[in-house]
């Protein structure tokens, strides 16, 4: 009796704690949404409290100033650009230091690994500096490059755990048939990973759509820039409108809610199997 008592309270603080947990992750989500549909003034009364009436009159101030479809293509250009760069380069990084044989591959997989552990802001002077050097300041493809740089090391990780699962022997018997590098890649082992590749994919969709420091310091106030640039450059200098701020927000988050929701399933399955091995 003591046993089952002390499981079911157990059960009630594991509940209890998952609530507060879920509650503070959607907090700051529903406050975003209440203040855009909130006055500046109905927010200045009451900033936490429900709107006393409700106005759209952010969202198409938001839309005015930030030239929103200008804004969502070249969202759309250096996300999708540099999702598909990151993913490929990490494939065939990962496939190079675990299925080719040369003298220091793992000391390139582990200087990979490694910069994992730096911090973007300690190295975005120099990339800042390089990026200028190459005059692709203010360039869609100078973001492409910088998303799939960063990108490389967390996606080559994943990837590499898949393929080490893959025999050598059903390589040497692919390449007795004739098979290339290439054809092993992306008919052998792509598919094995497909749910890691899955994962991946959606992850960096969700952090280069919503990168804000990269597209700043890369893009700056060009025509180029992107949305999230779009969004801070609603802030004024002096004063902050957090219901225009706010709209802005929801606007620019819209895709990515929709892309966990309609690929949730994959991430899951592809962060158990991740998991799994």
């Amino acid at each position: 009796m003591n046993a089952r008592h002390s499981a079911r309270i157990g059960r009630y603080l594991l509940t209890f704690a998952l609530v507060v947990v879920a509650v503070a992750a959607i907090y700051p989500l529903l406050f975003t949404v209440v203040s855009s549909l909130k006055t500046q003034a109905g927010f200045a009364e009451d900033p936490l409290g429900l709107p006393a009436g409700i106005t759209l009159d952010n969202y198409l101030e938001a839309f005015r100033r930030m030239n929103m479809p200008r804004l969502l293509l070249n969202s759309l250009i250096t996300t999708v650009g540099g999702l598909v760069l990151s993913v490929l380069a990490a494939l065939l990084v990962a496939y190079a230091v675990t299925k080719l044989r040369f003298r220091g591959r793992k000391v390139v997989f582990l200087l990979i690994i490694v910069t994992l552990t730096i911090p973007s802001q300690a190295i975005i002077y120099p990339l800042y500096q390089t990026v200028l050097d190459l005059g692709m300041s203010g360039e869609y493809q100078g973001l492409i490059l910088a998303y799939a740089a960063f990108g490389l090391p967390l996606g080559t990780y994943q990837l590499a755990g898949y393929f080490q699962q893959v025999p050598d022997e059903l390589i040497e018997a692919a390449r007795v048939d004739g098979a290339g590098h290439l054809t092993i890649l992306f008919r052998l082992l792509a598919p094995i990973a497909t749910p890691a590749l899955a994962a991946l994919a959606i992850f960096n969709f969700v952090w280069m759509w919503n990168d804000l420091l990269l597209p700043l310091v890369i893009m700056g106030g060009s025509d180029s820039k992107t949305l999230m640039v779009g969004v801070s450059l609603l802030s004024g200098q002096y004063d902050v409108s957090v219901p225009l701020v706010s709209a802005g927000l929801i606007v620019a988050l819209l895709p990515v809610l929709v892309i966990y929701l309609v690929f949730q399933r994959q991430l899951v399955s592809g962060a158990l199997a991740g998991s799994g091995k």
